[in-house]
């Protein structure tokens, strides 16, 4: 039964159609006319009203011809299908937790090892800046030391070199021993260069050779 929410006249008493506003609010046609374009029961300004005449729009058919039963039934199937919405929002949220949690597992042991990796890589670090030192010091002392040149050995008086034999004693020693004994020490004679003639023997470079033996020796070599 519908009845005017201002004056709350029925419908069988009161004047026809009877109008529904968009604020949800019903109302006679009398009232109604008395606020323009705002709602009898609230005054909303601007607010949309619809008559209740057959045949009703879909929209409204729910809240005026739907039996009490039939409200019921729905309002079940609607609670079944949330429900099973529910269910499968929660499964999958349970899902994600699980991954949410090896992933924040494997999180702190990569934390850990990377933390593990940047300490050593520090240690190798500062060993390296060591050995580069090390290594730029041993390049500056080579290139500030002159090259080393071969030692020559000094001569005695006598032409002999005074280095150590194979014995122990030098050479100086030995020329000593020699002079004390009366002994006169050999002297070293400067080395002379030959070369071999046709014959066979051995002449020295500053002696003159036979014309005929020079021609031999041009012709062999």
């Amino acid at each position: 039964m519908l009845i005017c929410n201002k004056c709350f006249t029925p419908l069988y008493r009161g004047k026809r159609p009877y109008y529904i506003t968009q604020c949800g609010h019903i109302s006679c046609q009398t009232c109604l006319q008395q606020f323009e374009k705002q709602c009898p029961q609230c005054q909303r300004v601007g607010t949309i009203s619809l008559a209740l005449e057959e045949p009703l729009i879909p929209k409204l058919t729910p809240f005026f011809h739907t039996s009490i039963a039939e409200t019921m039934e729905m309002l079940l199937k609607v609670d079944s299908f949330r429900n099973n919405q529910f269910k499968i929002l929660m499964q999958r949220f349970q899902e994600l937790d699980k991954k949410y949690e090896v992933l924040k597992t494997r999180y702190w042991l990569d934390r850990r090892n990377l933390r593990a990796l940047t300490e050593k890589y520090v240690i190798s670090k500062k060993a390296n800046e060591k050995l580069e030192k090390k290594l730029l010091l041993v390049q500056v002392a080579n290139k500030e030391t002159p090259r080393s040149r071969g030692t020559e050995m000094p001569m005695t008086d006598s032409g002999i070199f005074s280095n150590q034999s194979n014995t122990g004693y030098s050479l100086a020693s030995s020329i000593n021993f020699m002079n004390s004994a009366g002994i006169t020490p050999p002297i070293r004679s400067p080395e002379r260069k030959f070369y071999r003639t046709a014959d066979g023997f051995r002449i020295p470079v500053n002696r003159k050779l036979p014309a005929k033996s020079l021609a031999s020796s041009n012709m062999l070599s």
